[in-house]
């Protein structure tokens, strides 16, 4: 009995010992200018549990995520629709009725503006020829720089 006692602390103490330690093929961290990025190859466990206040993320590497969310104007006479979505070449900005002076700006998901252009008609085209494959981010804002609406373009 006392044998099986004495295992028993010696797994239950070696477990508690080593409960810090990651064990992987890899990993590092970079940053370059406000952005990072952290990785670990191997990460036996990662689990995230969520309540109404409280998130707890297990797992070894873990960044800091930070979302800001902006309000935007909404104005019922002039609707905006962007199509097609998702597109090979084009998308197209459609007013209902013609705009006043606004721009498109077209960002990447890593914040990049690539392509900012006057909106002068109820229908605009957005060449999406030269980007790569993936998911854009075509804002509408007025000539103050207000923004009117955002949406989500994905090029295929």
């Amino acid at each position: 009995m006392k044998k099986l006692i004495f295992i028993i602390l010696i797994l239950v103490s070696a477990g508690v010992t080593f409960a810090q330690e990651v064990i992987s093929a890899a990993g590092e961290t970079k940053s370059n200018s406000g952005y990072e990025v952290s990785w670990t190859v191997g990460e036996p466990a990662i689990q995230t549990l969520s309540s109404e206040s409280n998130t707890l993320t297990q797992g070894f590497h873990q960044t800091e995520l930070i979302i800001t969310a902006l309000d935007e104007i909404t104005d019922l006479k002039n609707l905006i629709s962007v199509f097609p979505n998702p597109t090979h070449r084009f998308a197209v900005v459609k007013y209902k009725n013609i705009p006043k002076q606004n721009t498109y700006r077209l960002f990447n998901l890593s914040g990049k503006l690539l392509e900012s252009k006057e909106i002068n008609s109820t229908e605009t085209q957005v060449d999406l020829a030269r980007f790569a494959e993936g998911t854009y981010l075509l804002k509408i804002v007025q000539d103050n720089g207000n923004p009117l609406q955002t949406f989500k373009i994905i090029k295929r």
